[in-house]
């Protein structure tokens, strides 16, 4: 009985009072939710300072192209991305970082996961219409390129069969390709922007749609 009144007896198998274990202050709950995520933190920490010993071959603390590409690699199960994918994770990642150059720091190397990771899982989709519309196999959907409609048409399987606007097209090819800083425009929408000009597509419809009925509403009979 005496024992049951010493702190730190938990650990001998004594049972704390019901109402005092469940019972968990306000402080107490953000302390140990603060504890976690301090631990979430260095886990994480530990998680890319192995990465970057692992890929960084060069031993510059940061991941050139080949190396990223290295990296994707492994990511990807084996299959390597095409040097296309490997810029994009690149530009994309240096986009949602605010960096610069042709490199990925350590602190991006989990940014560069995600970004791959979003692209895989719209890269079936992406096959789908490449193999449908890019008649020509030039690795891009075009228009105005050699009587090219391709772009066009994808679009209109998009619109339920109704064909834009050719000057929407344009716009949509126009700010799509080579939307991502340190990206070349090529005259076409490759694979890795298809998704952005498909949502800048549907981006486009909606607003069209709300000037529409905004215009409507406001006509005096």
């Amino acid at each position: 009985m005496l024992a049951c009144n010493l702190p730190g007896q938990l650990h001998a198998g004594l049972v704390a009072h019901p109402k005092r274990s469940r019972t968990l202050s306000a402080k107490r709950h953000e302390a140990l939710l603060a504890r976690s995520r301090f631990w979430r933190e260095v886990q994480r920490e530990k998680k890319m300072e192995t990465l970057m010993a692992k890929y960084d071959k060069s031993k510059t603390g940061n991941l050139n192209m080949q190396e990223l590409g290295d990296f994707l690699q492994d990511a990807a199960k084996g299959v390597r991305p095409s040097d296309e994918e490997i810029n994009f994770v690149m530009r994309s990642t240096q986009s949602k970082d605010g960096g610069v150059g042709d490199a990925i720091t350590k602190s991006q190397i989990m940014i560069a996961l995600d970004v791959w990771r979003h692209y895989e899982k719209t890269k079936p989709e992406i096959e789908t219409y490449f193999k449908k519309y890019d008649t020509n196999n030039s690795g891009m959907l075009e228009f105005d390129q050699a009587d090219s409609r391709q772009l066009k048409n994808l679009l209109t399987e998009l619109n339920d069969g109704i064909p834009p606007p050719d000057d929407e097209v344009r716009w949509i090819e126009s700010n799509a390709d080579g939307s991502l800083k340190g990206v070349q425009k090529t005259g076409g929408i490759n694979k890795t922007e298809l998704m952005g000009a498909i949502a800048l597509w549907y981006t486009h419809i909606e607003e069209a749609q709300t000037k529409t009925t905004t215009s409507s509403c406001c006509v005096i009979q």
